[in-house]
């Protein structure tokens, strides 16, 4: 086949999308390739090693970091970025299994706690060791002190404040 067989409007006539080029679009880009690597190579390594699967983990872990080691489903929903259905579902399974209670909140009735159990405590730090050597060899190793406190701080720009629900921007 000759140029000339080429049908005439090919990808290499066109005019880049405008926009494409992008700066955010770039950032935005390489943030979401981290993240979704980290996570995809974290959860098969919890999975695999520990028997438990990615999304339990970050329940376990998300209620083992706050007060009391409670949260509200939808805070859950809030900080794992699923519906109130998907939280309410992975918070069932937990208590099936017996790594979480639901308790019920002394000033609104509305609201449930959802709190680790002293099993939900013993598997959250059982995984942790391999997470903690996972996350060493995959992201702290490769950054220096200084560099991990300017990720850090950049990120902490980028975060809603604490109990700020996650909302779609306004133009």
């Amino acid at each position: 086949m000759t140029t000339s067989d080429l049908p005439p409007d090919t990808a290499a006539d066109r005019d880049p999308i405008p926009g494409i080029d992008d700066p955010g679009i770039d950032t935005y880009g390489r943030l979401l390739e981290v993240v979704r690597r980290l996570d995809r190579v974290f959860h098969a390594t919890i999975t695999q090693r520990c028997g438990v699967p990615g999304p339990r983990f970050e329940l376990l872990l998300r209620l083992g970091r706050s007060p009391q080691e409670q949260l509200s489903t939808s805070q859950i929903a809030n900080q794992l970025g699923v519906t109130a259905g998907g939280a309410t579902r992975l918070v069932d399974r937990a208590v099936a299994d017996g790594l979480v209670e639901r308790r019920p909140c002394d000033q609104d009735r509305r609201v449930q706690w959802v709190q680790l159990t002293e099993a939900g405590r013993e598997q959250l730090q059982e995984v942790l060791e391999q997470h903690r050597k996972d996350l060493a060899r995959e992201l702290t190793d490769r950054l220096d002190p200084a560099t991990r406190e300017q990720l850090h701080a950049i990120l902490d720009r980028l975060r809603p404040p604490p109990g700020q629900p996650l909302t779609p921007g306004r133009d």
